[in-house]
């Protein structure tokens, strides 16, 4: 394998993906969150050329929305357009799927995921008022973004 690849998530995926979210969450999803969504959503990730997985999303179909639940690219991969690489997947996907938006929510203080949607045509829709969980126990907003899938 020379190449990034992208594929399915896989059971096989869950230890990798808990490492994952510990490096790069403060309230990481745990083992279960991930095995529930692996068997209830649909999950993408990115494999390096070592077949080290760095980067995955999950995300649902329904009925002609799509919700983005999770998309994280592991250091050092981040800042080099991976996320872009799964997001662009997402919508190619979810648009295949008869979804026509895509729905998330995000930390207001997450700038790199912010600027990553708002390059991607998302818009603010709304706030979610204390909706994540943070180290110090406060509780923290999530913006919500959506975006057109409509041509």
């Amino acid at each position: 394998m020379n190449t990034v690849s992208l594929r399915p998530l896989t059971l096989q995926d869950v230890d990798a993906l808990c490492d994952i979210e510990k490096r790069n969450f403060s309230a990481p999803w745990t083992g279960r969150q991930l095995l529930e969504s692996l068997s209830q959503h649909q999950g993408l990730g990115l494999v390096a050329p070592s077949g080290t997985l760095f980067g995955y999303t999950f995300f649902m179909v329904v009925f002609q929305e799509t919700h983005l639940l999770n998309l994280v690219i592991d250091q050092p991969w981040q800042r080099q357009g991976w996320g872009r690489v799964l997001l662009d997947e997402v919508i190619t996907q979810a648009s295949a799927q008869g979804a026509e938006c895509l729905l998330l929510e995000v930390r207001p203080s997450n700038e790199a995921a912010l600027h990553l949607y708002r390059s991607a045509n998302f818009q603010l829709i709304g706030t979610r008022r204390g909706y994540y969980a943070t180290p110090t126990g406060d509780r923290e907003d999530a913006l919500v973004l959506q975006r057109s899938l409509m041509s």
